[in-house]
């Protein structure tokens, strides 16, 4: 399995090493190719969703992406912030849903901020569509 990993920027490299140190541990056959993407990317690449990256993505079987963003982007022009690579993959590759699982342990009950009775017991998922409305201006 071909797996392209996408640290990203600011806290995302931190969390992709960590990531990809499990993934190792496992002892599968995976093949991992690391490209800049974000913030990251801008820097080496004058682009937050370099075409090689882009590529490297579209010809892989998973994405590894870590988090991009950060507060010293927010002066660039719209195209070039890092938040746009992430939008270019989700239209590029055809991702139109995020799957965002919420589940509350017994164990973690008390350390809610709400009340135990309303979240023991929770488990839900919330699906989000990602390719239309406020995302690409539609």
């Amino acid at each position: 399995m071909k797996i392209a990993v996408l640290p990203g920027d600011g806290i995302g490299p931190e969390i992709v090493h960590e990531a990809v140190k499990v993934l190792k541990v496992l002892d599968l056959p995976f093949q991992l190719d690391e490209a800049k993407v974000g913030g990251a990317a801008f820097d080496a690449h004058g682009h937050p969703l370099p075409e090689h990256t882009l590529n490297l993505a579209m010809a892989s079987d998973a994405v590894l992406f870590g988090s991009v963003g950060d507060w010293k982007y927010d002066t660039l022009d719209r195209p070039l912030r890092p938040e746009q690579a992430i939008l270019g993959l989700r239209k590029n590759m055809g991702l139109f849903a995020n799957f965002r699982p919420a589940i509350c342990y017994p164990q973690l009950t008390h350390a809610s901020s709400l009340k135990p009775e309303l979240v023991a017991g929770l488990d839900i998922l919330i699906i989000r569509e990602l390719t239309g409305d406020i995302y690409f201006g539609q």
